[in-house]
């Protein structure tokens, strides 16, 4: 069932244009965004921040929200089940500062909330199965309150049809890359704000869908800290696989950064493997990313034995915190 929802990825983009009504917001000027989302929730959240980076916005994970926060800031809560308790202490704060919040949910608590808008998405999947329904209808929303200026309906829509296209080349590859995946200690470094968010979402991937401990950072901040301690323990350096994002619109001097950290670290760390995304802008670039680091997670999981919709860790200890209430 994992393959066909990670398959299903531009349906659910191209469906979730739809989701969206003319939602009025009058003549109210917002001159921030807050996100707050969890896991495979909350990471639509951040693909977007990333997307648009000259409008303040805050992707929050936690259950208090920034105390900056007030009337001219946009709420947006995205939580597919609806029950996310961190969300849903989220959504109480925002009510007692009277602030502005649309809701994003198939169902749940959440849901049956007031809120200025809401948006409903299809139930029955794994949060993290949902991104194309809980990523589409963002854009949208900040569109129609007035943050950004283009309609981005027909990008989203090219977006769908690239990946349609694409989608079957993805999976090969991802099928294929996936056997330097086993057994192996997973790393992942971008040098681009853009790709932050998609080297997060391989490695949430690799972690619920086949169950493996995988580490992501960016450059150039890993320059300045973890580049010393990489390779180390040496005792596994031959276990280790570093994965690299790349992006062809990022800054120069990361490009060279990034080269450079390959030539230092290559005869401790050789097992290197480069990910060049294709796509015409940076939102088919970033989602054919996304998408091929989904097929490799799957690809894993069934090379390993794992079954790759169960996360059981995550079930235990959502029972235990109930009972703890």
């Amino acid at each position: 069932m994992m393959r066909e929802i990670i398959y299903s990825l531009p349906n659910q983009i191209s469906a979730a244009v739809g989701f969206v009504p003319d939602f009025s917001f009058g003549r109210k000027k917002y001159n921030s965004v807050l996100i707050c989302g969890m896991g495979g929730s909350g990471i639509s959240g951040e693909a977007l921040s990333a997307l648009y980076p000259h409008i303040q916005m805050v992707s929050n994970k936690d259950y208090d929200i920034p105390r900056f926060v007030d009337r001219s800031t946009l709420a947006v809560l995205i939580s597919y089940s609806g029950n996310t308790e961190e969300t849903l202490s989220n959504y109480r704060q925002l009510s007692k500062r009277k602030i502005d919040a649309i809701i994003l949910s198939s169902d749940g608590k959440l849901y049956k909330e007031k809120a200025l808008h809401k948006v409903k998405v299809p139930p029955g999947l794994p949060p993290r199965g949902a991104l194309g329904y809980l990523f589409a209808p963002l854009p949208l929303i900040i569109h129609q309150a007035h943050l950004i200026d283009s309609d981005p309906r027909n990008e989203l829509l090219e977006l769908a049809a690239f990946l349609v296209e694409q989608r079957d080349d993805i999976e090969k590859i991802a099928r294929r890359m996936s056997k330097r995946f086993i057994d192996k200690i997973i790393i992942i470094y971008t040098y681009s704000s853009l790709f932050i968010p998609v080297a997060n979402r391989w490695r949430c991937q690799l972690n619920e869908n086949a169950e493996v401990l995988a580490h992501c950072n960016v450059i150039p901040e890993m320059n300045h800290n973890e580049i010393v301690g990489l390779g180390r323990p040496r005792k596994f350096s031959a276990d280790t696989l570093l994965v690299f994002l790349h992006d062809p619109d990022a800054h120069r001097r990361n490009k060279v950064r990034c080269q450079l950290v390959k030539a230092l670290i290559k005869s401790e760390l050789p097992d290197i493997l480069d990910v060049q995304p294709r796509g015409r802008t940076a939102l088919q670039r970033m989602f054919w990313t996304i998408m091929l680091g989904d097929f490799v997670s799957y690809y894993l999981a069934v090379a390993v034995g794992v079954d790759p919709m169960r996360v059981d860790r995550i079930d235990q200890l959502k029972k235990r915190l109930a009972k703890l209430k």
